[in-house]
């Protein structure tokens, strides 16, 4: 069982939970609710039932998860206690159960981790190809405190990424309203009719010859936000196929997630984790600075 605190103001049930688990359909939610494993404030409802702010709106996935079978798949563990894990993901790794991806996610990877122990939920998601810190929690208590956290903006989260061409200013804010394409629904779209205003927040570290090396917070937390975003401004990340072009230094969009930092559910204290970078990157890196200090002599 899953719980999420609505945030969103009279949106469709099914569309809401489509925007909160993007890896599942809408019609894989409408089965759900129409079996009655969806619940808003403790009640059956339906797809069509539009949720408020504050609803509290429960999932049961247990005949999903019972269905999901531990794969051993290296993990890279910086951090694990009884309340969670923190990972550092690699790219090219689906964190959770989807469509063709059943036995290769992160989440399969730790549940032979666990040796079942306990459930892993994730409070948060990181993208296939995107790398870096990723929590994880092992048991109902820290998902709901950590969950509360992601939900209420008081997650602070640091990315690394390599935007394509010479971006000027030293920093930047970048403040849009995303929402889904209508035509192709597992794209996000800026000025969309959603609303859902987005901002994020850039400095340059380094400028190279064709590239502009980034830290980029966001202060959002929305699907795509950052790719979309520097999309948006003419910069989009080095090998976004999606919102940009393919690249000859990376085979995936050079983004990850360098750090983290959140209250921990039992101590009650700030904590912070940081992943390194991961090889195809660093390799990326080195090629541009290559690039820029051919260009200069």
């Amino acid at each position: 069982m899953e719980k999420i605190i609505s945030d969103r103001d009279r949106v469709r049930l099914d569309n809401f939970l489509k925007e909160k688990y993007p890896d599942y359909s809408r019609g894989y939610f409408q089965r759900l609710i129409k079996n009655g494993f969806v619940k808003i404030n403790g009640k059956r409802s339906e797809s069509g039932h539009k949720i408020h702010i504050g609803d509290i709106v429960e999932i049961n996935f247990s005949d999903k998860e019972r269905k999901i079978l531990p794969s051993q798949i290296p993990l890279e563990i910086i951090f694990e206690d009884d309340d969670l894990i923190v990972i550092n993901k690699q790219p090219n790794l689906v964190v959770h159960p989807a469509g063709c991806h059943q036995t290769d996610t992160l989440v399969n990877g730790l549940l032979y981790h666990c040796g079942g122990k306990y459930f892993p939920f994730l409070v948060h998601r990181l993208d296939k190809d995107t790398s870096g810190v990723i929590i994880v929690a092992k048991n109902e208590k820290s998902k709901e405190f950590l969950s509360r956290q992601f939900q209420n903006r008081n997650v602070e989260k640091k990315y690394l990424t390599i935007a394509d061409g010479i971006i000027k200013e030293n920093y930047g804010i970048i403040e849009t309203p995303l929402g889904r394409s209508r035509e192709k629904r597992k794209k996000i779209v800026v000025g969309s009719a959603s609303k859902k205003m987005s901002k994020t927040f850039f400095n340059v570290i380094e400028r190279f010859k064709t590239a502009t090396y980034l830290e980029v917070k966001p202060y959002t937390g929305r699907t795509h936000q950052i790719r979309v975003h520097l999309a948006y401004i003419g910069h989009p990340v080095i090998g976004d196929a999606e919102y940009g072009n393919r690249s000859v230094i990376a085979d995936r969009q050079l983004l990850h997630a360098s750090q983290i930092k959140f209250m921990h559910p039992s101590s009650k204290k700030k904590v912070e984790f940081s992943a390194p970078l991961p090889a195809d990157f660093k390799s990326a890196l080195r090629a541009l600075k290559n690039e820029k200090n051919n260009f200069n002599l």
